[in-house]
């Protein structure tokens, strides 16, 4: 029995393996795994081999029972084959017969897109004709207006196709053409007017002479005055009642104004006519005398010359009043300033009049017509009136214009170098009156003086304006005492604007060098020093004396010190443009980690520049040296605060600040050192010495004594704004991570409480600034800095 239950309970394990085999959808591993475990291998065999012929035996019996329905399907499948191979045959006749009917359909589809698209195309050309009509009937008109020389109208038509007509069809092609015509065209139209302008001028040029006769005789018939003129100015005009209109066609100027306003050049144009009429003033102002000629000739071409300029001057007052903008008041009255100032060789006219009492009554005549008749032209002539009263000073002034291009070239030839001298002789030929001011009696030969030949040859120049201006003077039936006055008023003259304006203007040419414009300086030192020996040879040449006679000294010989300040003033400027010159090489670079002992380069040579330049200064007056000296020292301290402070620097390092201290210090030895002698160490400190104060203050933290000291009423250079500490305390800040930049810099504390110590420095600083008071007081932010060791 026990056998038997034994064997029932493996058959029943078997079949329960077997069921879970059949029914597992995953892996059958753990059922063969009970079989071997079990030791089931024979048994489990032979009941999957009973359950396989079981299952067979159950399949057999469904196919039996399901084979005749599946004979019927077959049966019905090859029938529905036959059915479906008709359907084909329908389906494939059916999509011939639609390709072939849709392939019309498709070419009428098609050839209706072609023809919207053509339909299309066609109104957007109708509308671009209709745009581009306009455009070249402007264009025809344009053409046609040039070809018959209308060219204010064609001015007024490119102005309608530039602005109005062109910018819609700008896409196409010939627009950009005719665009790129309109400025040549323009421009072809301001030649034209240009070319109508040049004939206008010319002609008003021809006709000058015939208007200003008429308007002198017209004059002469107003005033209703006895003065016979018909010898002066010829016969009498046909008609005296005519006016410049009727004399000359003012048509053309009146057309190039109108295309020059329509244009936006009108002041332009303005600028060119007066440019032109200027050169035809310089040509009719300027008086060439006929001498040699007869009287009668040299009278005629007299009354020639100033017809000429009343109708120079009537053409102009036409066009004032005629046309709006073109001819001014201030622009006659310029023209009328050059020509009185044309005036000044007017007295050659009485070269040759061997002072015939007619002659010269003929030439005020003519003086006092011309003068009526330009006067009622509103141009103002009492300069006129005193011309001849003023004949003298007139010839001085031609003297003085000829002197002044002498000066200029014996300038231009001067080498500016110490001049040498071989001898005695050449020495007093030289130095001519002036000789025996030197300080050379017993000197040896050659003799170095410290002044170029420049110095000789204006005392031998002033000598000879003397001697002219003394052959004019004594013509004159003078008593010796006037005479004297008017040769030493003359030589003032002379020193006071020709020399004076010779040296300045010689002093402020650019081409000049520094080392030139110090022996322009000492060159003018000497004149002044030997000045004495002008006023010694004007009264050996006259035989009077200031002493004897009371007459006037020359005091244009102070005019020296004019000329000295001009030359120290241009000396500082070569220096501090040279100064600039080294600086603009220097390069910092502000967040350098690389220590460096020396100063920069560009300061090493820039002092070095400096002393080599200061030892040439030997020669100059200690007070120009010196000024010189301190002058460049304050440029130099005002580049570096200027380096330092720039707005642009956000960081800086500490390594940065010692290089930037490095050049502060090569400057300080430089000052300690006496560049020139004479100056005082001091004035060459003390503009250095607020970025001095800035550079320690930061290097020592010393804020406490500052914060607790400032004033902001005193203007000491120990007091620094606040502001700019601030600012400056700001570059030392990291912005990203709130830590100080500086690479060498050691902290013993928290550093966000040492950044934070330091923002409410720079916060108390910009307090300072405006007047407030902050919650902490300048002592304890002191005492705060002093704890945590802020120390850069």
């Amino acid at each position: 029995v026990s056998t038997q239950s034994t064997g029932d309970s493996v058959k029943t394990h078997i079949n329960h393996l077997l069921s879970e085999l059949e029914s597992s959808e995953t892996q059958i591993t753990p059922t063969v795994r009970a079989v071997y475990e079990g030791g089931l291998e024979t048994q489990f065999a032979d009941c999957l081999t009973e359950r396989i012929g079981s299952l067979d035996k159950d399949i057999e019996i469904m196919c039996s029972y399901h084979y005749q329905g599946f004979i019927d399907c077959v049966n019905e499948l090859l029938k529905v084959q036959n059915m479906v191979k008709g359907l084909q045959s329908d389906i494939c006749n059916v999509d011939t017969m639609l390709c072939s009917n849709s392939a019309e359909l498709i070419d009428s589809h098609e050839s209706l897109i072609s023809q919207r698209l053509e339909l299309k195309n066609m109104a957007s050309t109708i509308q671009a004709i209709k745009l581009c009509i306009p455009v070249l009937e402007m264009y025809q008109k344009l053409k046609e207006e040039m070809l018959n020389k209308n060219y204010y109208s064609a001015i007024k038509i490119l102005g309608h196709l530039e602005h109005t007509y062109l910018p819609p069809i700008s896409s196409y092609s010939f627009a950009s053409i005719m665009a790129q015509q309109i400025p040549k065209t323009r421009q072809t139209i301001k030649e034209i007017s240009r070319c109508d302008l040049k004939d206008f001028l010319k002609t008003i040029r021809e006709k000058s002479h015939d208007i200003g006769l008429n308007a002198m005789w017209q004059s002469h018939q107003t005033m209703n005055t006895d003065i016979p003129i018909d010898h002066i100015l010829g016969r009498r005009p046909k008609s005296i009642e005519d006016g410049p209109l009727d004399f000359l066609n003012f048509a053309p100027i009146y057309r190039c104004l109108h295309i020059y306003s329509i244009i936006g050049e009108k002041e332009d144009f303005a600028k060119e006519y007066h440019a032109d009429r200027r050169k035809q003033a310089d040509l009719t102002f300027k008086f060439v005398p006929k001498i040699g000629d007869s009287l009668l000739e040299s009278d005629s071409y007299n009354t020639e010359y100033f017809c000429k300029v009343v109708g120079f001057f009537v053409i102009e007052n036409t066009l004032l009043h005629t046309t709006q903008g073109l001819v001014t008041h201030t622009s006659i009255d310029e023209l009328w300033n050059l020509f009185l100032s044309c005036l000044g060789n007017l007295d050659q006219l009485l070269l040759n009049k061997d002072d015939q009492p007619q002659q010269l009554l003929d030439l005020k005549l003519l003086l006092v017509l011309f003068c009526q008749t330009l006067g009622g032209y509103e141009l103002n002539v009492t300069k006129l009136y005193k011309l001849l009263i003023n004949l003298y000073q007139k010839y001085c002034d031609s003297l003085q214009s000829l002197w002044k291009s002498k000066f200029q070239e014996v300038f231009g030839k001067d080498n500016y170098s110490p001049l040498s001298v071989d001898s005695d002789v050449q020495l007093q030929q030289l130095m001519g009156c002036a000789y025996h001011a030197l300080d050379t009696p017993h000197a040896k030969f050659p003799v170095h003086l410290p002044f170029s030949k420049l110095v000789p040859e204006i005392y031998t120049l002033m000598e000879e304006y003397i001697e002219a201006s003394l052959q004019f003077a004594t013509h004159l039936d003078l008593s010796q005492t006037e005479v004297d006055d008017l040769v030493r008023k003359s030589t003032n003259e002379l020193l006071t604007k020709t020399l004076n304006d010779c040296l300045i203007d010689l002093i402020k040419e650019k081409n000049l060098v520094l080392s030139q414009i110090v022996q322009v300086s000492i060159n003018t030192s000497f004149l002044q020093r030997y000045s004495h020996c002008v006023e010694t040879f004007v009264s050996s040449k006259t035989g009077c004396t200031v002493s004897s006679t009371q007459a006037k000294d020359l005091y244009g010989l102070k005019m020296f010190d004019n000329v000295k300040e001009e030359a120290k003033r241009q000396i500082h400027v070569k220096l501090t443009e040279k100064i600039d010159e080294f600086f603009e090489l220097s390069r910092y670079n502000w967040l350098t980690s690389e220590v460096r002992e020396y100063p920069s380069d560009y300061m090493t040579d820039m002092l070095t520049y400096l002393n080599n330049k200061f030892r040439t200064f030997t020669q100059l007056e200690q007070s120009v040296a010196c000024g010189a000296c301190e002058e460049a020292g304050k440029h130099i301290a005002h580049k570096l605060l200027e380096i330092f402070l720039d707005p642009s620097i956000t960081q800086m390092t500490r390594v940065a600040l010692d290089i930037l201290d490095q050049d502060v210090i090569a400057y300080e030895g430089f000052a300690l050192d006496e560049p020139v002698k004479g100056v005082k160490n001091i004035n060459l400190l003390i503009p250095i010495q607020t970025l001095r104060n800035v550079i320690n203050m930061i290097k020592q933290s010393d804020y406490d004594k500052y914060i607790a000291e400032y004033n902001p009423h005193s203007r000491s250079s120990q007091n620094i704004a606040p502001d700019v500490l601030a600012r400056v305390l700001e570059r030392f800040l990291d912005r990203d991570s709130k830590k100080f930049s500086f690479k060498s810099f050691s902290m013993n504390k928290n550093e966000k409480e040492m950044n934070q110590l330091l923002e409410t420095v720079i916060k108390k600083l910009r307090t300072l600034n405006s007047g407030g008071s902050g919650s902490s007081t300048p002592t304890m932010l002191a005492r705060k800095l002093s704890r945590s060791n802020l120390n850069f």
